[in-house]
């Protein structure tokens, strides 16, 4: 029988052992026994804990509150459980705990048992969260994301963290910076080998769960997730080890209440105690974001204001000696009659003043728009009476271009004003017969987004510009042709915005892509348009066109 309680003594211990919680067995107030857990949370050999007093275990004064808290539960009192106490570690230091005290009053053997959860996690991740909500009271940083980040990295590098911010859209990611990088660590070194790369969702999964899911995710375990061979997910979790990262979270960051960032976090010590500190941290990121965002348009509004009124100025004082210039021509035509060298110099003064006339135009058309007059438009016909006008416009030698229309049977009409919209639409169908490739195509679609929204879109074949240059696409007086006045887009994107849309230039691998999002009917301005997946606002864009 002694053998039999024996065997079962061990296997009850085999059984205690694989809990997580550190459990110890009090008879005489001394450890009687105590789980393997108990032994790693205080750092201490196998067996060297039966014995010991209990007081010996607990910080100073630990001891003498227990006794107090368990004398107070023991005369009937609301006592709350459990109790947050330091025990003493072996090498001296104190690991914070939630202790719990149960009593097993048996006949024969009557002993204490002792619960014991590590709360150093919480505990950190409450320090965690105040240190980088403090982050928050200090102004400059919540302007600009990467001050913010900057601010926060000595946080994280104590914590012994690393990761990146991540820009997504509906197609990929970009990976923009990281965050508290290490020299030398192979996690930091692959994180900046992403920098400024555009990845497919399809090649980086968790990012496009937490993009579509629009919520963290905690892997305590990211090679384990991973798919493909199991060759690459060894070779993942052995540079993990090194760089001491086993865990990571990754919180979507909301910028205007649509998910536009993935902020990434790994560590070996990450747990889900940290979660909740990161996604306010992640909260405040798009909260800078957004203001960044919020005062560049502010700039460039009072920027488009200012040249808005110089143009004004400008174009009236230099249209009246354009008339005179017009009238100086037709005389020195009638006198140089029979003079062939001079009537052609005649005709270069007379193209650039029809040049200067087209400039005066448009700086009086963008600095004084005219008052939208809203009618309910067939959109499909306006489109179609658009694109003959602009291949009337666009001065071409054959083989002219196909052009493709492409409209929705269910195409509602659009509420708007038809000479302000067929404008924008000539506007932007010229300038993509100018710039498609040889044997290329221009197509023009459009379609309903929903039951208050429509689609149009202007696309072509051709040869993209730089990056830098596609996000000043819609300023005033940028161009990339010799010719240009800079104006055209620029008065595009200020007509369409009067019609109650917007317009952006889409981020496509080949060719460029306008998409306009016009009201089906009167749209009340507390709606705004949907946000396109296909089309980015300016300054967002990494497409690009020739104006």
């Amino acid at each position: 029988m002694g053998a039999d309680a024996e065997r079962t003594r061990s296997v009850d211990a085999v059984v205690f052992d694989t809990l997580p919680d550190a459990i110890l067995v009090l008879r005489d107030d001394r450890v009687a026994w105590a789980t393997a857990a108990t032994y790693r949370l205080l750092h201490a050999a196998p067996g060297s804990l039966a014995g010991r007093a209990l007081a010996d275990l607990l910080a100073p004064g630990d001891g003498e509150r227990l006794a107090v808290v368990e004398s107070q539960r023991a005369q009937g009192w609301l006592v709350p459980e459990p109790s947050r106490l330091k025990m003493r570690r072996d090498d001296g230091a104190l690991v914070l705990v939630d202790l719990r005290v149960r009593r097993a009053e048996l006949e024969e053997d009557p002993a204490v048992v002792i619960v014991a959860r590590d709360a150093t996690e919480a505990d950190r991740g409450a320090r965690l969260m105040g240190q980088l909500a403090e982050l928050s009271a200090q102004e400059p940083l919540l302007v600009d994301e990467n001050a913010l980040l900057d601010a926060s990295e000595p946080i994280f590098r104590a914590l012994g963290w690393r990761g990146g911010l991540i820009e997504v859209d509906a197609e990929g990611a970009t990976t923009l910076r990281t965050v508290a990088a290490v020299p030398g660590d192979p996690i930091t070194e692959y994180t900046q080998s992403l920098v400024g790369r555009r990845v497919p969702l399809a090649r980086f999964p968790i990012v496009a769960e937490v993009f579509r899911a629009q919520r963290a995710i905690f892997l305590d375990n990211l090679p384990g997730m991973q798919h493909g061979p199991t060759r690459l997910a060894t070779q993942l979790h052995q540079s993990m080890e090194r760089a001491r990262v086993s865990r990571s979270l990754w919180c979507p960051v909301r910028v205007g209440g649509r998910p536009t960032h993935v902020l990434s976090i790994g560590g070996n010590d990450l747990t889900e105690h940290d979660v909740v500190a990161i996604q306010l941290f992640a909260a405040q990121i798009g909260a800078a974001i957004q203001t960044r965002r919020l005062r560049t348009e502010l700039v460039r509004r009072e920027r488009l204001s200012a040249i808005g009124e110089m143009a004004a100025v400008l174009a009236h004082e230099v249209r009246n000696p354009i008339g005179v210039i017009y009238n100086a021509i037709g005389a020195m035509r009638r006198l140089c009659a029979g003079l062939p060298e001079a009537i052609s110099l005649v005709g270069i003064v007379g193209e650039e003043a029809d040049r200067l006339r087209a400039l005066v135009r448009d700086l009086l058309e963008y600095a004084r728009p005219p008052t939208p007059q809203l009618l309910s438009v067939d959109l499909e016909r306006l489109v179609a009476h658009a694109i003959e006008a602009a291949e009337l416009e666009a001065a071409r030698e054959a083989p002219k271009p196909r052009i493709e229309l492409e409209v929705a049977e269910s195409l509602p009409w659009v509420e708007t004003d038809p000479a302000l919209l067929r404008r924008v639409v000539v506007n932007l169908v010229t300038n993509a017969l100018q710039h498609v490739s040889a044997g290329g195509r221009v197509r023009v679609s459009a379609e309903p987004i929903d039951e208050r929204w429509l689609r149009l879109r202007v696309q072509n074949d051709g040869e993209p510009i730089l990056k830098e240059q596609a996000t000043r696409i819609f300023e005033p007086f940028f161009t990339t042709r010799a010719t240009g006045t800079g104006l055209g887009l620029a008065i595009v994107r200020r007509l369409v915005g009067d019609l109650g849309g917007t317009i952006a230039l889409d981020d496509v691998d080949g060719g460029v892509s306008f998409t306009l999002t016009l009201p089906a009917r009167c749209a009340d301005s507390s709606t705004p348009p949907p946000k396109d997946g296909g089309g980015l606002g300016p300054g967002e864009t990494t497409a690009s066109i020739a104006t």
